[in-house]
């Protein structure tokens, strides 16, 4: 793992043989302020990056170091390591329970860090905590949102926000814009989904950039702009091969632009081939992710429904509804509700079994 701009600007120094005093002499801080950024207390921008690769003639290193995300753990101290741990837990917990059950646990957590970080003395300390408690905030607002409180959901985004910030990761502020244009559209607002998705657009981190690409697509494709949906897939498929990993989002899916692109030609009047790709993907996402299978093999269903083929359509639906019942998930519950109306208007004699059971689950 490559070491942090901090943690390189101590090791350049004390390589350097210099001093705190005489690092003075060659950059426009105070000893007190790079000791602080040797620490881990002050987040770099581009400008200090340049004035300490210059400084301590790092060939660009610390430049590319203070442009990396902020790391989720910052020391190897066992609280931050165990913690890391638990979130994993929590997030596998997501995959297959309903959101009430992962809450219980998860949002205390929350909780805790937040105290935690607040009365620790150990700066690097302080700042894993912040960065994990940002983390924790960030997964419970999702499944607020799944449980169907959106006000929740956004509070807690935003104290994730503000966790981050503290930690020194700048990255998840822009990404809590991505959430917000998801919020925005699973409320079928397509002019908001895609203001929030192009501020978030301009972002610096290209995990951002990616997934906002892929949200302004699907805002696109909401308002029936079929030409400025594809550029920005095109786009979203460009910036996606720029991103190694997803620390926020889902972590289910092998390829997010496909799955986008594929409910955005649903939108779009454009069932079959929507229909198509979702039978590529479907297969690639974990069984054991039930959250992401009964989601998308949903909106499978749906294409398959809406291209004219009402009785496969059933089949899927069918081997979804445990599985439905088990996650409780309000975003899926959507979905089911289109495909019950669309029962309805369709009225097919293989379907009417199919509409008791999500009756039954959509009024429990």
């Amino acid at each position: 793992m490559p070491p942090t701009f901090a943690q390189e600007v101590r090791r350049l120094r004390n390589e350097r043989g210099l001093s705190l005093n005489e690092m003075t002499g060659l950059v426009p801080y105070s000893k007190g302020h790079i000791s602080k950024i040797e620490n881990g207390q002050v987040q770099p921008n581009p400008a200090m990056a340049r004035v300490f690769d210059d400084a301590l003639r790092a060939g660009g290193r610390l430049i590319e170091l203070a442009a990396a995300p902020a790391r989720p753990i910052p020391s190897d101290h066992t609280t931050l390591l165990t913690y890391d741990s638990m979130f994993e837990h929590h997030r596998t917990l997501g995959h297959r329970l309903s959101p009430e059950v992962v809450l219980a646990s998860l949002r205390p957590q929350v909780e805790v860090l937040s105290s935690m970080a607040r009365s620790a003395d150990d700066p690097g300390l302080a700042r894993g905590l912040w960065l994990l408690a940002a983390r924790y905030a960030e997964y419970a607002g999702w499944m607020e949102q799944e449980k169907g409180d959106d006000a929740s959901a956004a509070e807690l985004t935003r104290r994730a926000v503000h966790y981050a910030a503290k930690g020194g990761d700048l990255e998840l502020e822009a990404y809590a814009l991505v959430r917000a244009a998801e919020f925005a559209l699973y409320k079928g607002d397509a002019r908001a989904t895609v203001d929030y998705a192009r501020r978030a657009g301009k972002s610096r981190f290209p995990l951002v950039q990616a997934v906002a690409a892929q949200r302004e697509a699907q805002g696109y494709a909401l308002a029936g702009a079929a030409e400025r949906c594809q550029a920005a897939l095109d786009r979203a498929a460009l910036l996606q091969q720029a991103v190694s990993e997803s620390r926020y989002g889902t972590t289910s899916l092998v390829d997010q632009v496909a799955i986008a692109r594929a409910w955005s030609f649903h939108d779009l009047g454009r069932h079959a081939e929507a229909a198509e790709i979702l039978d590529e993907q479907m297969p690639l996402i974990a069984p054991t992710a039930l959250r992401a299978r009964t989601r998308f093999g949903l909106r499978r269903a749906l294409a398959h429904a809406e291209a004219g083929d009402l009785a496969h359509a059933c089949e899927l639906v069918v081997g979804l509804l445990d599985d439905i019942r088990q996650v409780k998930s309000a975003t899926v519950h959507i979905d089911l509700t289109a495909f019950s109306r669309l029962l309805a208007r369709l009225r097919p004699a293989a379907g009417r079994e199919v509409a008791r059971e999500i009756s039954d689950i959509l009024f429990v």
